[in-house]
C-alpha cells in the first residue's frame, strides 16, 4: 500500500480503480462501491460531529484480508477495516483501510459502526504513540522499534462520542469483533466463492513496526491530543 499515493491524490478509490483496470475487480462491483461511498462519507461526517475531531485519511482496499484463524464459514475472520500506521517523509502517517467488500455488501448501519469503531482504534493509537507507551509490553532493542497491532485495545466509544445512538450502534455491532452474519454470508458467496482478490493473513501479519525516530518526529492532530489529555485526566487514580 503506497500511503503517499493515496494522500497526494486525495482519492480513496484510487486502488479500486487500479484493480478494475487490471481486471481484478469487475466494473459492476466497483460501480456498486462508488454508489455506496455516500454511506462511508456520511459515516465519517457523523463520527466527526459526535467526536469534535477530524477523521484520519482513509482509502478503499480492493484486496480482502481474511484471517487464517477463522474456523467457521459464518466467522471467516474477515478484516473489513483496519487502522494502519505507516512511515512517510520521516514521520508516521495513520490511515484507515476500508475494504471494497464492506462497502459493496454492508448496510448503512454496519458501515457507520465500522467507521466509528476504527476511529476509536485511531485515537488509542495516537495515545500510544504520542506517549511512547508502545514499548510497555515489549522487549526493547538497541534500535528501538514501536510495534502496533490493530486488534489491541481501543478507547471506549462512550468516552469519545456525544451521539448516544452511535455508541449504541457500535455496541450492537461489535462484541470482540464485527458481528454481522448477513454481511459474512454475502462476502462468502459473492466475493470469496467467486474468487475475487483476497489475501490470507495470520496474526503476525497484522503488526506494523515503526522506527522510534519516525514516531518521535510526528506531529499528531492537536485536537486529538487535547482529547486524549482530557480522557487521561478523567481516569480514576
Amino acid at each position: 500500500m503506497d500511503a503517499g499515493t493515496v494522500t497526494k491524490q486525495l482519492d480513496p478509490l484510487i486502488l479500486l480503480d487500479q484493480a478494475v483496470a487490471q481486471d481484478k475487480v469487475p466494473r459492476v462491483l466497483a460501480k456498486r462501491v462508488r454508489l455506496k461511498m455516500k454511506y462511508l462519507q456520511g459515516a465519517v461526517q457523523r463520527v466527526e460531529k459526535a467526536s469534535g475531531l477530524r477523521y484520519p485519511p482513509y482509502y478503499i482496499e480492493p484486496v480482502l484480508p481474511v484471517s487464517r484463524t477463522g474456523n467457521e464459514y459464518g466467522q471467516m475472520g474477515v478484516l473489513f477495516a483496519r487502522v494502519i500506521p505507516t512511515t512517510l517523509n520521516g514521520g508516521v502517517l495513520i490511515l484507515v483501510q476500508f475494504t471494497a467488500a464492506l462497502l459493496a455488501y454492508g448496510t448503512k448501519g454496519t458501515i457507520e459502526a465500522v467507521a466509528a469503531h476504527e476511529f476509536t482504534h485511531y485515537v488509542e493509537l495516537v495515545r500510544k504513540l504520542s506517549t511512547v507507551d508502545v514499548a510497555s509490553d515489549e522487549i526493547a532493542t538497541t534500535l528501538y522499534e514501536a510495534s502496533y497491532a490493530d486488534a489491541e485495545r481501543l478507547v471506549p466509544p462512550k468516552l469519545i462520542f456525544s451521539d448516544r445512538h452511535l455508541v449504541s450502534l457500535i455496541s450492537r455491532k461489535f462484541k470482540d469483533q464485527l458481528s454481522d452474519q448477513a454481511l459474512n454470508k454475502k462476502v462468502g458467496d459473492s466475493w470469496i466463492a467467486k474468487e475475487l482478490p483476497i489475501r490470507w493473513v495470520g496474526p503476525q501479519d497484522n503488526w506494523v513496526k515503526l522506527p522510534m525516530g519516525a514516531v518521535a518526529s510526528t506531529k499528531f492532530d492537536p485536537a486529538v491530543l487535547a482529547k486524549i489529555a482530557l480522557l487521561e485526566e478523567k481516569k480514576p487514580s
